[in-house]
């Protein structure tokens, strides 16, 4: 018996994440911060209830696409998918992730095929604040003088937002 929709969506529901999966198991791991536990699980395993998803499991950082493309491109091998598998099911156009995924990439996805490229391998994109470069530190530091002013302007143009839409 070879696994099937309905067996994967079930490990998920249960709060385990899917690592990879092979013809008849797959590898699960704890949602749980910190937990390192892992599970190889096949359609007639009972499957453990979970203790919830933890906030930072398999959070990966990526300081730019390199990093990102690398993880992603991992993920999809680890998966076993083939690329116009994650071409079909993101709704990217055909060819388009083989050239993302490439050493040395012809091309950079914009934001909104990148977001779906990575829900489609079962990851969120998310922003969470961090450190300012020392750059922004200055410019910040430069303009509070300014910062009436602009928040003035920022009230006006949200006001012109909001009577057109």
């Amino acid at each position: 018996m070879g696994l099937d929709q309905f067996f994967l969506r079930q490990l998920q529901r249960l709060g385990w994440i899917i690592l990879a999966a092979e013809q008849d198991r797959v590898l699960c791991g704890c949602p749980r911060e910190g937990c390192e536990v892992k599970l190889c699980l096949t359609p007639k395993s009972h499957i453990p209830q979970t203790s919830g998803r933890g906030p930072d499991y398999a959070d990966i950082a990526v300081e730019n696409f390199e990093d990102a493309r690398l993880f992603l491109r991992q993920r999809r091998e680890n998966l076993g998918l083939i690329i116009r598998e994650v071409e079909d099911v993101a709704g990217i156009a055909g060819d388009f992730l083989a050239k993302f995924e490439k050493d040395d990439p012809s091309k950079i996805p914009n934001a909104q095929t990148f977001i779906e490229w990575a829900q489609t391998l079962g990851y969120e994109v998310v922003l969470r604040p961090g450190k300012l470069p020392p750059y922004a530190l200055r410019v910040l530091a430069e303009t509070r003088e300014k910062l009436h002013q602009r928040r003035t302007k920022f009230r006006i143009h949200a006001a012109r937002r909001a009577s057109r839409g």
